[in-house]
């Protein structure tokens, strides 16, 4: 039986997965820890950097985020194709231009310097999240 146990508290929220009363897996999130891997976006490109073939997307957060040309274009199986040429055949302005709407994923929360990276291959994971209004 699987058992799903919310604890809300003023300054930290605990989600536990029970599975015949083993624990399976924890989250915590605190107050002052604002987690964004993971979630998904749809964010308006602010501007394309031409020269590092990546560009900055805007979610709404403090700092904008950031996507390469190599996670803007279909994944393609590295095993089975050759991508490195294609890669550097494409020009990333040929592809987005600032104003545009992208579905992005977090992959990786940002730092105090630098904003999340992004990524337009969505991946939807087994685990639960619970957001509260």
């Amino acid at each position: 039986m699987l058992e799903l146990i919310i604890n809300k508290e003023t300054k930290k929220n605990t989600i536990m997965l029970v599975e015949n009363g083993i624990l399976v897996e924890k989250h915590e999130e605190h107050e002052h820890q604002k987690r964004l891997e993971g979630n998904i976006y749809i964010g308006k490109v602010a501007n394309v950097l031409q020269g590092m073939q990546s560009a900055f997307i805007d979610i709404g957060e403090e700092r904008n985020t950031f996507i390469r040309l190599k996670d803007l274009l279909p994944k393609v199986d590295e095993t089975k194709e050759e991508i490195g040429q294609d890669l550097h055949e494409k020009n990333i302005k040929d592809i987005i231009k600032p104003g545009t709407n992208l579905l992005i994923q977090v992959k990786r929360d940002g730092t105090a310097k630098k904003g999340a990276r992004v990524s337009t291959h969505i991946n939807l994971s087994r685990k639960i999240y619970m957001f509260y209004a």
